[in-house]
């Protein structure tokens, strides 16, 4: 049976608050945030980079880039439907955005089943895997960072949007 993409929420689905970003641990937040800065592109992804390399070194923060880059290639090369995700400076995170964090928390926790699950999330069948393969070479990358970054107290000063604003992107 196909899918039907004419249905009205086909285009948004996946975008609808969850939750509140400052409830995730540090991970979580900085795989959203890293979603939301690599997708801006320009200064945004800029400013990513910059705080790679702050944290882990121009040579580390170069090899976190590049397969972050390929992640994000593959899912929205492979996406299942339009990734949705809400602006960078936004405090509620939407479902996609759940399942990519998710996705690498699975990774770091040396997980691979529970990473390629949250991966077919978003992802259709085939590229599940590599997209899952390159979240766990992601992350002992992450971990560090994790450890070494203040993205979790950086939450607070984030804005929200009202409930019935339509643009989740």
């Amino acid at each position: 049976m196909p899918i039907a993409t004419d249905t009205p929420d086909f285009k948004t689905r996946g975008g609808a608050p969850v939750s509140q970003i400052d409830e995730l641990p540090t991970l979580e937040i900085i795989a959203i945030m890293f979603l939301r800065m690599w997708c801006d592109g320009g200064p945004t992804r800029e400013r990513m980079m910059q705080d790679l390399s702050n944290a882990l070194g121009d040579k580390d923060a170069q090899t976190v880039g590049t397969l972050f880059d390929d992640l994000m290639q593959i899912t929205l090369k492979c996406a299942r439907r339009p990734l949705m995700r809400h602006g960078v400076p936004c405090r509620c995170f939407g479902g996609d955005e759940c399942a990519f964090a998710n996705m690498l928390a699975a990774a770091v926790s040396g997980d691979r089943e529970e990473a390629m699950l949250f991966s077919s999330i978003l992802i259709t069948g085939q590229a599940a895997y590599p997209a899952a393969a390159i979240a766990q070479n992601l992350s002992p990358y992450l971990l560090r960072f994790a450890q070494m970054s203040d993205y979790a107290n950086r939450t607070t000063t984030l804005a929200t949007h009202a409930a019935k604003t339509t643009i989740r992107h």
